[in-house]
């Protein structure tokens, strides 16, 4: 199968996908994810509403892909000290929040129970991956304990952005950034022998 066709041997438009996740991102952030419909995806492109089916299921997974197309995953930082490491997963996770004011408003609808799963899978996951290598390296270099709680660790730095950047709308100053990695990098979270804890696939 060339690059030119889909799985069903259908043309693949590229450029009409472009359209598509560029007038769903619009339509997410002045309207929200109830607001939203496929029907109008498709009006406002000037396409069928099969077009749209083809490439996506159905509207949860439509706004996943038109979420995922705004941000980055970037590449896993290696500068040999956790510190700078956890700075700059910080930073890029900073930027993927940083959306045009008309796009800003979208975001809370990864929260939604039919896109997260996709954003997991196609970005999340991903930038978990990251954050758990730097921690791994910064453990084999003895920056951490071996029993370093990875996902608190991490979910606290992008807890913080999450809240303060996106729900209140304050732009973090890198130096924040800084102290807060340094105060967790110093007195770091202990996995509790005694829980049972799982990784979860929801917010």
């Amino acid at each position: 199968m060339s690059p030119a066709t889909d799985k069903q041997g259908r043309p693949t438009d590229e450029d009409l996908t472009r359209r598509i996740l560029a007038v769903a991102a619009d339509l997410l952030g002045a309207q929200g994810y109830q607001q939203l419909s496929v029907e109008r995806v498709a009006k406002t492109v000037g396409c069928g509403k099969t077009a749209i089916y083809r490439r996506y299921p159905d509207k949860g997974a439509l706004v996943a892909a038109a979420l995922r197309a705004q941000v980055d995953v970037g590449e896993t930082p290696d500068h040999g000290d956790v510190r700078a490491d956890l700075l700059e997963h910080a930073l890029q996770n900073q930027r993927n929040q940083e959306l045009s004011p008309e796009h800003r408003n979208g975001l809370q609808a990864m929260f939604e129970p039919d896109v997260f799963p996709a954003l997991w899978e196609s970005f999340f996951q991903h930038r978990r991956q990251q954050g758990v290598h730097i921690i791994d390296r910064a453990v084999a270099r003895g920056e951490l304990p071996a029993d370093v709680h990875h996902d608190i660790l991490l979910d606290t730095i992008a807890g913080l952005t999450l809240y303060r950047q996106s729900v209140k709308r304050i732009h973090l100053d890198q130096r924040h950034y800084v102290d807060i990695i340094d105060a967790l990098v110093t007195t770091p979270p202990r996995r509790l022998p005694d829980a049972d804890e799982q990784v979860s696939h929801v917010p």
